[in-house]
């Protein structure tokens, strides 16, 4: 394997499932599609990835097990309890799966522009967190969709923003999705039982990242309907609505987080005054 071929290897393996092009983007943007997609070919005649291929979509890749041991015996990501996804599970997640690799490419080709600090692994899709309900005796878990890392370049300072990313294709209910917010808040507000415990996600973050939610599946209309119907929801919800100042949460749509980037007005906040903000603005 050349370099290409093992970075894009990894980013198989760390990523699930990938178009052709996205590995382009993300590893090799200088070079053309054609060369990418020989490179791709090398590696699964060589067994190390394959492909699914449906009529009239993208090429999508993943590694095999012989491509996921060839990455975590060279060491250079963490292992991951990987998983061969089966026809039927690949093509059931493939456009969500997909979809949360172009939420974080938005991230990366802002950050090349700007020169900030946002590559290929800078994000870890699947990331559970655990917690105790405010009863204490139920065990409860929030899995973000991807946790993200930026740092962000401003006026000779950088700042270190995590994200955690929920990605909705439009497939459940408004409410069900607005439910989803519930979990973030109580991760946040869980803290062990003990006088002077510190919350338990201070464990894993400095400070707790901003939720986004990501709109996609649908035309754009149809979307900022969805936004603004889960807005009302959030504010409708008590749990929910007295969350600003300890929660920050806002949503956007991928059609309008991809073509404008991440640090344009393409959010907005769940809560309090509805103004379109970068993905990493104050809110009020």
């Amino acid at each position: 394997m050349d370099v290409l071929q093992r970075e894009a290897l990894t980013v198989l393996y760390w990523h699930r499932l990938m178009s052709t092009e996205q590995v382009r983007r993300l590893v090799a943007p200088a070079l053309s599609p054609v060369t990418v997609r020989a490179k791709l070919a090398d590696l699964r005649r060589a067994g190390l990835a394959d492909r699914i291929t449906r009529e009239h979509r993208p090429r999508t890749w993943h590694v095999t097990p012989v491509g996921a041991e060839a990455v975590e015996a060279a060491g250079t990501v963490d292992a991951r309890a990987y998983r061969l996804p089966g026809t039927l599970v690949a093509h059931l997640l493939q456009e969500h799966t997909l979809d949360v690799v172009e939420t974080g490419l938005a991230f990366v080709e802002t950050a090349r522009r700007r020169g900030d600090e946002c590559g290929p692994l800078s994000w870890t899709p699947e990331v559970a967190h655990q917690f105790r309900d405010r009863a204490g005796d139920r065990r409860g878990v929030v899995i973000a969709d991807a946790v993200l890392q930026y740092v962000l370049e401003e006026a000779g300072r950088r700042s270190q923003r995590t994200l955690f990313v929920e990605l909705d294709r439009a497939t459940m209910p408004v409410a069900r999705l607005a439910r989803k917010l519930v979990g973030y808040i109580r991760y946040h507000d869980h803290a062990p039982a003990g006088a002077g415990r510190k919350p338990v996600w201070r464990e894993r973050y400095p400070r707790f990242p901003r939720v986004v939610i990501v709109l996609s599946g649908a035309e754009q209309p149809a979307l900022e309907r969805r936004l603004a119907d889960l807005r009302a929801h959030a504010q409708a919800m008590p749990l929910v609505s007295t969350a600003a100042g300890r929660v920050d949460m806002i949503a956007t749509t991928l059609p309008h987080l991809v073509g404008s980037g991440p640090l344009e007005p393409v959010a907005m906040p769940l809560l309090g005054d509805p103004r379109w903000v970068s993905v990493f603005g104050r809110l009020a």
